[in-house]
């Protein structure tokens, strides 16, 4: 009978989420929600040091928003399971207990190496141009074998090779001796990593242990540990490194691996985070790129995730985001996504800011885009004289805009009769239409990239273009 699927995403509140770790979270989620199985969260904070009290809100906010819900585990407030708590810093009992056992069994012991003994042996290996691997054997003689307050306690490892299998990548073979006797409990009476996720893992009766390439070094570790736990192995699956744009090195602050909530306050969608972030070491096979939520449960499996390294390319998740507010929001929907970034005023009359809106929408790819896209229909621009004269000189601008602004007076400003003037204008004129239209889209917008020219007339009407054009005289 297969074993229930069961995956865990398992973050250190040591600082806040970021992309690599909510990508990390929606393979785990996907694949629970693919296989009918469940996704819990749960808090490694054994690292006390680093420690940081707000990071554990920011995980949940984070997830909250892009909708990862757990099935069990940490929440606003704890969700109803069977292996709780949830929390590793609640769970120290469990560590001392299987720490205690393997000391009995021999698989373990107290360690009463100092840091100063242990410093001088790292560097008699350094000397040597040898690894250091510290072994049982390096342990101090001791005289008194049951003082052992406040001393860490090492894995013994056995001799041998342990194998260990990834999902993705294949087989992996490990010589024991190049595995140091690690420490499984420190000196403050908390576990290690290695020691405490095998532990909950196990007792979470984890099935599936989905991470990032960071922890393959480190599952030969997890795997001896099972093995001489007697625990039964889960199956391992590590996801491939995402790398900055240049795909040279790994992804860093400056290339957009920050806060997940960031990306929230910029506007970002979250359904098009987690469809970007999807195809960052999986896909479906085929040449889609926008997926449903229901559509990524339904085509997601792990022998579709890859080895090679996925390329975290900033543009191509605007171009996607800029997808989900064009095709996936009404109007209404649009609206009430984008007001918490524009002026209250600017939505005061609500038919003139949808005709905006109508001519700007395709071009907003992000919703703290819009306020700068937008405002020239709001505010006058300051116009930079040396763009506006850079198609011909002062005297002849000035000309065309004079004539420009006696030929309108009378235009009943609608597209088509804003056209068909300005295009006998420029006959008139003996000018090209891209020159003439040029100056024209400048005074009125101080910017050489807006929407087209006549909608910006009619926009904007008969007293506020005439009023900008002589303004720019």
């Amino acid at each position: 009978m297969n074993k229930a699927i069961r995956v865990r995403f398992a973050p250190s509140p040591t600082g806040f989420l970021h992309v690599g770790g909510v990508r990390t979270a929606l393979f785990n989620y996907l694949f629970a929600k693919a296989s009918g199985g469940k996704f819990i969260l749960r808090l490694e904070d054994t690292d006390r040091e680093r420690f940081v009290e707000e990071g554990v809100d920011q995980i949940i906010s984070s997830l909250d928003w892009l909708g990862l819900h757990p099935d069990e585990g940490v929440w606003y407030e704890e969700l109803a399971g069977e292996h709780g708590p949830y929390v590793q810093s609640k769970r120290l009992n469990h560590y001392r207990q299987y720490a205690n056992d393997m000391i009995k069994s021999g698989h373990a012991y107290y360690s009463r190496t100092s840091p100063e003994q242990l410093e001088a042996l790292k560097n008699e290996a350094m000397l040597a141009k040898q690894p250091f691997v510290y072994k049982h054997s390096m342990e101090p003689a001791s005289d008194n074998d049951t003082d052992t307050e406040g001393l860490p306690i090492r894995l013994k490892v056995p001799a041998g090779i342990t194998k260990w299998t990834d999902e993705v990548r294949g087989s992996f073979d490990t010589k024991n001796e190049l595995i140091d006797d690690f420490i499984i409990i420190k000196a403050d009476g908390y576990p290690t990593y290695n020691f405490a996720n095998v532990i909950d893992d196990y007792l979470m009766k984890i099935s599936h242990v989905i991470r990032g390439d960071e922890f393959i070094s480190s599952t030969a570790k997890h795997a001896l540990l099972y093995d001489m736990l007697g625990f039964s192995r889960p199956a391992w699956v590590h996801l491939p490194p995402i790398l900055g744009p240049d795909g040279t090195k790994k992804l860093s602050k400056r290339d957009g691996d920050v806060n997940v909530l960031d990306y929230k306050a910029k506007g970002y969608l979250p359904e098009a985070l987690l469809n970007f972030l999807s195809q960052l070491g999986w896909n479906d096979g085929t040449t889609q790129e926008i997926f449903s939520p229901e559509e990524l449960i339904a085509k997601f499996s792990v022998d579709r995730i890859q080895k090679s390294p996925a390329v975290f390319d900033a543009q191509r998740l605007d171009w996607m985001n800029g997808e989900y507010l064009r095709n996936k929001l009404s109007e209404d929907e649009f609206i009430e996504h984008v007001k918490p970034y524009l002026p209250e005023t600017w939505l005061e009359d609500q038919n003139y800011f949808k005709t905006v809106l109508r001519l700007d929408r395709d071009r907003i790819k992000r919703l703290d885009e819009a306020k700068y896209i937008m405002e020239i229909f709001f505010d006058s621009p300051a116009v930079d004289k040396q763009l506006l004269y850079k198609k011909d000189d002062t005297s002849t601008v000035t000309a065309w805009i004079n004539k420009t602004i006696t030929t309108l007076e009378g235009n009943e400003f609608t597209h088509d009769s804003i056209e068909a003037t300005l295009r006998d204008l420029t006959a008139e004129l003996g000018v090209g239409a891209s020159q003439y239209f040029y100056v024209l889209r400048v005074a009125l917008t101080g910017r050489t990239e807006a929407p087209g020219l006549f909608d910006i007339f009619a926009t904007l009407g008969h007293d506020e273009s005439l009023k900008r054009l002589k303004a720019t005289l």
